[in-house]
């Protein structure tokens, strides 16, 4: 019997099948919702400490595998110091800033006229990344997982005029953003190197949030003796990042 095989590829998300050319990034992704990220970091540095932040990381990246060195081995690199924020800021995380203390609402009104009116946030109802609920203990996991999943999940509570009220009064109007406030997950090292000038460095993490499966269909003809046989690869990312132009590896097993 000849066996005749057929390849097909469905991607999901935003992860991109393609060749890649030197420099681009290179994925080894496994089917137990992890993968290894490698890709080339341009990086203009001066002898001795730098401060170097990045934000095209993934939402789920790894801090502890962080790997930053030069490819050729031409040039010594040492991170000092890392600090990996995958808190981008949002209306529920500045609530949960503001808890305790009062902030403008605006409150639009049917006729069609604004109204600025004062609260206090008792509650704003914010939950920490769901990683969070698996890094810091049983009790942590718990004590989050109540406030999530709780009968008074996610609510907000807003003191206005000494009553409470379990919605938001209007649209919330915070002060001006602080300085350390990230938009995306972003890491920030303080580098030491030999020597200044441009480097082509590698940056190498391990992150969750990837995974893969394959499935096959067959199909045999009444009067043949030859079948097909036709496999999907699947691919999920949810990282937090849209990798283009990747190069990709399938890997399968126990890690």
């Amino acid at each position: 019997m000849n066996l005749i095989a057929c390849a097909r590829i469905a991607v999901l998300s935003s992860l991109v099948f393609a060749c890649a050319a030197p420099g681009e990034s290179s994925l080894t992704i496994y089917n137990q919702n992890f993968a290894v990220v490698r890709e080339r970091l341009g990086l203009d540095l001066k002898q001795g400490t730098n401060e170097v932040r990045v934000t095209e990381i993934t939402a789920h990246m790894e801090p502890d595998s962080v790997i930053l060195r030069d490819p050729q081995g031409k040039q010594a690199l040492r991170i000092l110091e890392q600090n990996y924020r995958a808190d981008p800021i949002s209306q529920g995380l500045l609530l949960s800033l503001y808890e305790g203390k009062e902030i403008d609402f605006l409150v639009r009104k049917a006729e069609g006229t604004d109204e600025i009116v004062r609260g206090r946030i008792v509650r704003s109802g914010y939950v920490p990344h769901q990683s969070g609920m698996q890094q810091y203990g049983e009790a942590y996991r718990m004590a989050q997982a109540a406030r999530a999943y709780g009968p008074t999940a996610q609510s907000v509570i807003v003191e206005v005029g000494g009553k409470l009220r379990f919605n938001l009064p209007g649209e919330p109007l915070f002060p001006s953003l602080a300085d350390d406030t990230i938009l995306k997950p972003t890491v920030h090292w303080v580098l030491e190197t030999d020597a200044a000038g441009k480097l082509d460095a590698e940056l190498s993490y391990v992150t969750g949030g990837m995974s893969w499966e394959a499935d096959y269909s067959m199909l045999a003809q009444e009067k043949d003796d030859r079948i097909d046989v036709i496999g999907w690869v699947t691919m999920d990312n949810q990282s937090g990042r849209t990798f283009e132009n990747a190069q990709i590896k399938l890997m399968a097993g126990d890690v």
